[in-house]
């Protein structure tokens, strides 16, 4: 990698507020992030003030779109998921609305989390059909248990900007091999890899020098595209192919 990390965060954050935009509507304010959902369309949030908080919401967007794809969240196995889901991120479910509070100056990361949140319900739940039988994520744990992987699930790392960063699965440093974060992208897109890269860059300044990270991509409906695997490994992140988990067994064991 050619460029020094803290020149690659520098250029996210420039990226990133270039592409923010606010209207103010009402009593809220809509903004429009740079972030895209699974239509391609920029994800939007509101936030409104409230005595002393802010409240931040997607409006009903997510699961709303979820619903008239097709997609039926009210068994009691996905409503679980999805509460788990929310609350790794810290985001609470208000009617159809996906909300979070921010308080005390905590803004940035609330919105971000809820970013965080907003693609990771679409993410996971856009794959689910009647056909599949279990969401991805499941089927890495289901991976990491065979090979008897030492992995602690759902963690939260603080990176060097000061953001939480969630991440699916963290194997802890052993006598054979250093640290190793995972991330399991049920939709490989640009997008996933994107906030992957970010989520990388940022939490491995913190980190043991010789931690690693690697994404395990789901290709059981279609191949990944080339460009989101090389993305990923200009970042020094592995992209593991589903189809190809088990070249891997060694190193995630270790």
């Amino acid at each position: 990698m050619d460029k020094p990390i803290s020149q690659l965060i520098d250029e996210y954050a420039r990226w990133l507020r270039a592409g923010i935009t606010v209207t103010e509507i009402g009593d809220a304010y809509e903004i429009t992030t740079p972030f895209l959902d699974r239509h391609n369309d920029h994800i939007q949030i509101f936030v409104r003030r409230e005595d002393n908080h802010l409240i931040l919401t997607d409006d009903g967007y997510v699961l709303a779109d979820l619903r008239q794809s097709g997609c039926v969240l009210e068994s009691p196995r996905r409503r679980s998921l999805l509460m788990s889901i929310l609350g790794g991120f810290g985001v609470s479910l208000s009617g159809d609305e996906l909300t979070t509070v921010a308080h005390n100056g905590d803004f940035s990361q609330r919105k971000h989390s809820l970013i965080q949140a907003l693609l990771a319900v679409g993410d996971l739940f856009s794959t689910a059909r009647s056909h599949v039988r279990s969401l991805f994520l499941e089927d890495v744990a289901v991976y990491l248990d065979s090979i008897q992987a030492r992995c602690l699930p759902n963690i939260q790392l603080v990176g060097k900007s000061g953001l939480q960063h969630k991440y699916d699965f963290a194997i802890p440093k052993s006598a054979k091999a250093p640290e190793r974060l995972i991330l399991a992208l049920s939709n490989p897109s640009k997008q996933t890899a994107k906030l992957a890269i970010f989520a990388w860059t940022d939490t491995r300044m913190v980190r043991a020098d010789k931690a690693m990270m690697y994404a395990m991509l789901n290709d059981s409906e279609a191949p990944v595209a080339g460009e989101v695997a090389d993305a990923l490994k200009q970042y020094d992140i592995v992209p593991v192919a589903w189809s190809d988990r088990r070249q891997y067994a060694d190193k995630l064991a270790a």
